[in-house]
């Protein structure tokens, strides 16, 4: 009698095991553990919908996690897009804002509503996808777009923008995709948006090579707002170079024209190139930071490191004046003045009003400042 009540609590131990163990293991499989160690049911991971609607063909069927849509090798434009989620459940939302053709960045639109145009033939070049709800932090949603003259580029995630701006390139495909927050993503990931950075300054630049095609005449420079009227009074007839990079380190770059003179070469300008025009974006619109009235002709500007640009002034043998500009953001301070005035040295700063100081010590602040050797001038 013993011996079977021994079997029948084996046997009863071995049914509790069967009935929560396995389970158990079971439900394991169907979890996953972010980062941040939440945990989300790997089965009712949220199911991401979208279409788009193309050139020439309308609305395409529903797509879904991370299927393209749009079409490939057509040559076909995005035009609009609309994007949903299954969300199994969840406090979760998805809002997504598109940049137009000759509009920009619309306002955001969520939950299927179209983002983008329609019956204007305008194409969609860049785009950015959000989750939000009480549980968007328990996923990362990832997309990708393949651009015109580009092909797909990296994946972006939770608002990033992916695209291209400033080259008017056409989006042709699109891919999205949602997964357990901190899983990895679905691709390359470091390169998801190109922007061309010259764009702003296009009509500037334009301008400039028509200067320079109709040799820096009087008459042609008059017709040419953009341009720095003192390019006429040169000398010497050289090509122009530029370059477009961030000198304040604000992250918008600033664009700078120059001459190049293989026969000026001196510790003031070492680099042969002599600054007639710098320029810079505020709020979208672009302005001249200096006043060009001695830019080139009687004063040589140089690009130093620390967001520095430098001017030296030379009003003759007797009297000569080294500016230091700092740049940033949208502000254009000065730092300090060294000035000639034979026979003194004479410092200008936030502490010091026209104190007298030595050569010496004139010579080791103007050095202190080291001009950029990284910067790759480009033929206008």
């Amino acid at each position: 009698m013993k011996k079977k009540i021994q079997n029948g609590v084996s046997i009863l131990v071995m049914l509790i095991l069967l009935f929560t163990v396995i389970p158990m293991g079971v439900m394991a499989e169907n979890q996953v553990v972010n980062n941040d160690s939440q945990t989300v049911n790997a089965t009712t991971v949220p199911n991401c919908t979208y279409r788009t609607h193309v050139e020439n063909i309308g609305w395409q069927d529903w797509k879904s996690n991370g299927t393209m849509s749009g079409t490939s090798g057509q040559g076909l434009r995005l035009e609009g897009i609309e994007i949903k989620l299954n969300n199994q459940g969840y406090d979760l939302n998805v809002e997504y804002s598109t940049h137009i053709q000759n509009i920009g960045w619309q306002d955001f639109k969520s939950n299927g509503v179209m983002s983008g145009t329609s019956g204007q033939g305008l194409r969609l070049e860049a785009i950015k996808i959000n989750l939000t709800g009480n549980d968007a932090e328990l996923f990362d949603i990832y997309y990708r777009v393949h651009a015109q003259n580009v092909g797909w580029l990296d994946w972006a995630s939770n608002g990033a923008e992916s695209g291209t701006a400033g080259y008017g390139y056409r989006l042709e495909g699109i891919e999205i995709k949602i997964v357990p927050k901190g899983n990895p993503a679905p691709g390359a990931t470091a390169n998801p948006f190109k922007e061309n950075i010259e764009a702003p300054y296009s009509p500037i630049l334009q301008e400039y090579r028509t200067a320079e095609a109709n040799g820096f005449s009087s008459e042609v420079l008059k017709s040419l707002p953009d341009v720095n009227k003192e390019l006429y009074l040169s000398s010497y007839k050289t090509k122009l170079y530029y370059i477009v990079e961030d000198i304040s380190g604000d992250s918008s770059p600033e664009l700078v024209i120059a001459m190049y003179n293989p026969k000026y070469h001196n510790s003031v300008h070492p680099n042969d190139f002599q600054i007639y025009d710098v320029y810079r974006l505020n709020n979208g619109t672009t302005e001249r930071i200096f006043d060009i009235y001695t830019m080139g002709y009687r004063a040589i500007y140089t690009i130093c490191e620390n967001q520095i640009i430098r001017c030296y002034g030379s009003g003759g043998i007797s009297a000569h004046a080294d500016t230091f500009y700092k740049l940033n953001e949208n502000t254009t301070a000065t730092v300090q003045t060294v000035k000639y005035e034979k026979p003194y040295y004479i410092l200008n700063d936030a502490k010091n009003l026209n104190r007298t100081i030595t050569k010496d010590a004139a010579d080791k602040i103007i050095n202190s400042y080291i001009p950029r050797s990284d910067l790759q001038w480009i033929e206008l």
